[in-house]
């Protein structure tokens, strides 16, 4: 009787215990720039704009997403180095930051792109304690800020409005990690 009971007790507390297989990786089978490629970007609101059309402010116009970088990488001849092993951390600007930064700037050329780009892979937890040195030798700098992470002036997992996408953050790719930011 006491075998029986003690054969029941072990196989019942065999369930609850945790698996002994070891976490396994897998390929997703996507570079940091595959990946950008098809991710979808943060919401956007029609605001103002959108009374004149019929909308309401709070409708969502779209999404504002990373096919510009994308675009800029491959003409720039960045796209090859993000094919490598890696690993990167790409802090990826959207489409309307990159918009704005040639408006103000220039043209989002190797350069530009290349300060987006920090080797290894740091998410958005070891931000704060990793130090961002570029893809181009410079120095990115962390600061925290009215309850939000930011690498220079730009909000790393910036919330949006309302209930659409926010800026996505930890995206993982088989050679890096990808935040995306909307200033560059």
């Amino acid at each position: 009787m006491k075998l029986l009971l003690a054969a029941t007790l072990v196989s019942t507390a065999a369930a609850f215990a945790p698996a002994s297989n070891a976490r396994s990786t897998f390929a997703l089978n996507a570079n940091v720039l595959d990946t950008l490629a098809g991710l979808q970007g943060p919401g956007q609101v029609w605001g103002a704009d959108g009374i004149a059309v019929g909308k309401e402010e709070a409708d969502l116009k779209g999404y504002d997403n990373f096919d510009l970088f994308v675009q800029r990488c491959q003409e720039a001849g960045v796209a090859a180095n993000l094919a490598a092993p890696g690993p990167f951390t790409v802090f990826a600007p959207t489409n309307d930051a990159i918009q704005s930064y040639e408006l103000t700037r220039g043209p989002f050329n190797s350069a530009a792109i290349q300060y987006c780009i920090v080797p290894g892979q740091i998410s958005s937890s070891g931000i704060s304690s990793t130090p961002l040195v570029t893809a181009t030798g410079a120095s990115l700098t962390y600061s925290r800020k009215f309850r939000k992470d930011f690498v220079n002036d730009s909000i790393v997992g910036e919330k949006t409005f309302g209930p659409f996408a926010d800026f996505p953050i930890d995206v993982a790719a088989d050679n890096g990690v990808i935040h995306t930011v909307g200033i560059v």
